[in-house]
């Protein structure tokens, strides 16, 4: 019976031990910057969260968490190793995951005697920006929240999701097979979206005036909430396009899919 009790209270302490090593494993990196109303944020991520909000100050606010995708042996290292660059001038930032230390290390000792190297680190944003300055996005399969910006705006993503409200400007949207919901408030130039197999919707004002191009493959589906004069044809293979004035028109809203699943509704 003691050497059950024994048993039992080291492997509590075991635990809470780990817990606290866990706990240990995240790091944290805050910087604020200068952007003029008019400047441009590039962001270059592999996976994680991207949670970006407008505001009017001319400057950006970055807060990044670093945090392991799994526990191994190697996990501190590799957040230590996952290095945010931050190149700025006052009409442009740019903000990096750098993963080549963590690469670098996995195929040197990591991974010379038992093949170990586990799985690349979460890089988590939260970023404040000027809603006036443009902001581009290459990212691998993050989950990103964009909002409230009146500037234009790309966006690459490969198997990630992404969800903006209240945009207005223009969109220019590429994904592989990633889940999608853009609401834009006012779309005041020409956009484009695009994506393979994913699932993209988009929300416009119910009396926005616009000219869409729509480019359907034959696996691919559209669904629309606003009445098209459509110029409607079929192509071979049974690809469609769909191409016509919507509310007396007004800028281009360019959509393309192969397999994916694409709908135009109302806000």
């Amino acid at each position: 019976m003691r050497h059950s009790i024994r048993l039992l209270a080291l492997a509590l302490f075991c635990f809470l031990l780990s817990g606290m090593v866990l706990g240990q494993e995240t790091r944290e990196v805050n910087k604020t910057v200068p952007l003029t109303a008019d400047g441009k944020v590039y962001i270059d991520t592999y996976k994680g969260s991207i949670d970006i909000s407008a505001w009017d100050k001319p400057e950006v606010e970055i807060h990044v968490k670093i945090e392991p995708d799994e526990w191994d042996r190697y996990a501190e290292e590799k957040v230590r190793d996952t290095e945010i660059r931050i190149d700025a001038t006052s009409s442009s930032v740019r903000i990096k995951s750098d993963y080549d230390r963590v690469n670098r290390h996995s195929h040197s000792f990591w991974g010379i005697f038992n093949g170990e190297t586990g799985s690349l680190p979460f890089v988590h944003y939260t970023i404040k920006m000027p809603r006036t300055a443009r902001l581009v996005v290459k990212d691998y399969k993050s989950k990103s929240t964009i909002a409230d910006l009146h500037s234009d705006v790309e966006f690459n993503t490969y198997k990630g999701t992404a969800e903006f409200t209240n945009l207005e400007g223009s969109l220019t949207l590429e994904t592989y097979k990633g889940d999608v919901r853009v609401d834009f408030a006012d779309m005041k130039a020409r956009s484009r979206v695009e994506t393979y197999k994913g699932e993209i919707v988009v929300r416009l004002p119910k009396q926005k005036g616009f000219e869409l191009d729509a480019d359907i493959g034959r696996r691919g589906s559209f669904d629309s909430d606003f009445d098209l004069n459509r110029d409607y044809r079929s192509r071979r293979n049974r690809d469609y396009d769909y191409r016509g004035t919507v509310n007396g028109g007004g800028p281009m809203l360019s959509l393309k899919t192969e397999k994916g699943t694409l709908r135009l509704a109302q806000r």
